[in-house]
């Protein structure tokens, strides 16, 4: 059967994509596209515009100078410097390269398809992917609304699989004790750091930017009010920012250990601020911070995961086995002991600062897995 002629004045390329062109007044105009039909249609409306003196000539802006103009006139003083900053990452590492030189008007929906198809393969998770996704549809909105461009590519461009989400890892309660036991002999200074995230379930900025300001002794609550954040660029200071969500903001009572841990860690800072008198020296808007260094300044995110490192490294070379954790691997603690403890979903996702239900019983279902067989074996005298 012989192939369909295409419509007049298309015709197809080397690269398979079809192209369809016209002059007008000595000016030549061109349309490419996937499908003929298509090229056809956007063709006709095309020399329809041009011929009644509706056509507006595409703008020869780059994408590379759009996300800069994009970045520094609509999200620098709208989202976190934090999530500024991954925006750029996320241009940088793999945007700029494929697209940067590109006019904006020339970038489909099949180049922004094939970039995120990448970071798939090179197993980024399917979170990272699809925040690249809302940055890119931004940009490319903006652009839109500015009349930079006729239609948003992002609009047909679907978020692949990429990695499953990482293993939430736990630790049991002899697991625990045996951290917090090498913590206090091998990295004493980071121990009430671990023992109130254990307590708790504050994430570790939450921890990191916690203040005695936020501390009620009398009322025994902890007020979660912000977060210790660093931007990567060398030379930065830590700042404190708001919190991760608007669930992030809540009240935590106290245990009674984390009543004396915090009791105890106020004692040393006195005892350790008193003690350096001029070697004191906390960043300005950071004095109050109740995790600080023998010099004032706020705890390294990277001296933490030395020490947590340096700790499981410990326990090994002691023969003894333990369930590889991170810092993180705290509040999942905290979360697994509460359920078994028999906390309510509703109460717990209120502690953790979760900003939707499903999150909180997530880790319902991690933990009924683990313990369905022990629940069962209570169920061995039925008959």
């Amino acid at each position: 059967m012989a192939d369909k002629p295409l419509p007049k004045g298309i015709t197809l390329r080397k690269d398979g994509r079809y192209m369809g062109r016209f002059m007008y007044r000595g000016e030549k105009f061109t349309v490419y596209g996937e499908n003929p039909r298509k090229v056809k249609k956007e063709l006709d409306n095309l020399r329809y515009e041009v011929e009644h003196s509706m056509y507006e000539k595409p703008s020869n802006i780059t994408v590379d100078a759009w996300f800069w103009e994009w970045i520094s006139t609509y999200k620098s003083r709208t989202i976190k410097p934090t999530t500024l900053e991954r925006y750029q990452s996320y241009y940088k590492n793999h945007l700029q390269t494929p697209l940067g030189n590109k006019r904006l008007v020339d970038i489909r929906a099949n180049d922004i398809q094939k970039i995120l198809n990448a970071m798939a393969d090179q197993n980024f998770a399917k979170g990272t992917i699809k925040l690249a996704r809302v940055a890119l549809n931004g940009m490319f909105e903006q652009a839109r609304k500015n009349k930079l461009i006729k239609e948003n590519p992002l609009s047909d461009v679907t978020i692949p699989n990429g990695a499953g989400k990482r293993q939430r890892t736990s630790l049991t309660r002899q697991e625990q004790e045996l951290v917090l036991e090498y913590m206090q002999t091998y990295a004493p200074k980071y121990y009430t750091l671990y023992a109130l995230a254990l307590c708790t379930g504050m994430r570790r900025g939450e921890l990191l930017g916690l203040r005695w300001q936020d501390v009620d002794f009398s009322k025994r609550m902890i007020h979660v009010t912000g977060t210790l954040a660093k931007l990567s660029a060398r030379g930065s200071k830590p700042y404190r920012g708001t919190p991760k969500t608007k669930t992030s903001y809540r009240d935590i009572p106290m245990t009674r250990e984390a009543y004396e841990i915090l009791k105890c860690e106020r004692k040393e800072q006195l005892r350790v601020k008193m003690q350096q008198g001029e070697q004191w020296k906390p960043l300005e808007g950071l004095e109050d911070l109740v995790f600080l260094s023998q010099t004032g300044k706020p705890q390294s995110r990277s001296n933490i995961e030395h020490a947590n490192q340096r700790i499981k490294k410990q326990i090994e070379k002691d023969g003894k086995e333990i369930t590889p954790f991170s810092f993180h691997s705290l509040r999942h603690t905290f979360a697994t002991r509460a359920i078994e403890n028999g906390m309510n979903p509703q109460t717990l996702k209120a502690i953790l600062g979760h900003s939707s239900l499903s999150m909180t019983m997530d880790l319902y279902s991690h933990v009924m897995e683990d313990t369905k067989a022990q629940e069962m074996e209570k169920m061995r005298n039925m008959l």
